[in-house]
């Protein structure tokens, strides 16, 4: 799954369930989530990676240098110059960032139409970030990186199945995300100053939202001969502030998609996906400082990405209720609450192993 957030730890990027349709052929793109029902009384387990790079930086549509940031826009933050009170720039600019993130998902079907699902995240997330010299200017002092890893959100969710034909069907989701991943990370950065120092990360370096969140959601997935489509609605509603005093906020995405069977087996996928998400609500106070990142405005906005794949069916090999399928793309539009951090491209993968 991405990902409208700088890097929301539990919104970066939705993973798919990876389950086969009633002819054991995986016509979904790895990246759509929950897309698929098994039978009563069968289990399937998937594992699905993602991978994302983030990269310059944004104010809305436009993207801007980091010389920009630190000469044109106020941190929040004041100092004392010459007996005067005047605003403080930003001084330190991420320029990218790299986020692995490792879902592993267990699916139970509890009857005919009813399904439960259950998963659990690793995260990993490395920053890199200019600083720039003293309190004003546009001299760069040095470059520096940070990182951040560790369990993150857990989410529990339930299907419902409302309409099924020959050729389509669709099903509701319901479900909740639970605060598993820590909000309390720390993370090590250049000064202005020339020094080290280490801090609590940024609300995007952070590896969970501290928040139960509502997610709802609901799937319409149709097919006729060699071709399929569908289109999916996920959102991410968080149901109050954290321990830490913010919440991010509300996340919609819609994505549809279409395939080709190239065979029995093996089927081209594309996909679009737009996403819309408002800033963080709240702040932590241990989150401050002369970077972009600590200011809770500065996430969210909207965004567009386009991704191809291939989705293979485990059946040719006697493994119907398996199978395997990657996607990859970019972001084609942005608009972003900045500035902040853009999306550049993301590759997602899943494998589901039925029993």
């Amino acid at each position: 799954m991405v990902p409208a957030s700088q890097t929301d730890p539990g919104l970066q990027a939705i993973p798919t369930d990876a389950m086969p349709s009633k002819n054991g052929h995986a016509k979904t793109p790895a990246g759509v989530y929950a897309a698929n029902m098994i039978d009563a009384g069968k289990v399937m387990f998937s594992y699905t990676p993602m991978y994302m790079r983030m990269e310059g930086n944004y104010i809305g549509t436009t993207k801007v240098s980091p010389e920009t940031i630190v000469t044109t826009v106020p941190s929040g933050l004041t100092m004392n110059s010459g007996g005067m009170t005047v605003p403080e720039m930003y001084r330190i600019v991420p320029t990218s960032m790299d986020v692995e993130t490792h879902m592993f998902h267990l699916m139970y079907g509890v009857a005919d139409g009813i399904n439960l699902m259950a998963m659990a995240s690793y995260l990993n997330k490395s920053m890199s970030m200019t600083t720039f010299a003293g309190s004003a200017g546009s001299t760069v002092l040095g470059q520096s990186s940070s990182s951040t890893s560790g369990v993150g959100d857990t989410t529990v969710n339930s299907l419902w199945r409302i309409y099924q034909s020959q050729a389509s069907y669709a099903h509701m989701d319901w479900g909740l995300s639970l605060p598993t991943g820590s909000i309390n990370a720390s993370a090590s950065m250049l000064t202005p100053m020339n020094k080290i120092m280490t801090m609590r990360a940024t609300y995007g370096m952070q590896l969970g939202t501290g928040t139960v969140d509502l997610l709802p959601g609901l799937t319409y997935v149709n097919h006729a001969d060699r071709w399929s489509w569908g289109w999916a609605y996920r959102g991410r509603i968080p149901l109050g502030n954290n321990s830490n005093g913010y919440r991010y906020g509300d996340k919609h995405e819609l994505d549809a998609w279409s395939g080709y069977d190239l065979t029995h087996t093996v089927t081209l996928t594309g996909r679009i996906a737009g996403t819309t998400q408002s800033a963080i609500h709240g702040a932590d106070p241990q989150i401050s400082g002369l970077m972009q990142g600590s200011n809770p405005a500065f996430y969210g906005g909207k965004r567009i990405d386009l991704l191809g794949g291939i989705a293979i069916s485990g059946s040719a090999y006697g493994y119907r209720s398996s199978n395997l399928s990657i996607e990859a793309g970019g972001t084609v539009y942005q608009n972003l609450n900045g500035p902040q951090l853009g999306n550049a491209w993301q590759v997602n993968a899943a494998v589901g192993i039925g029993m």
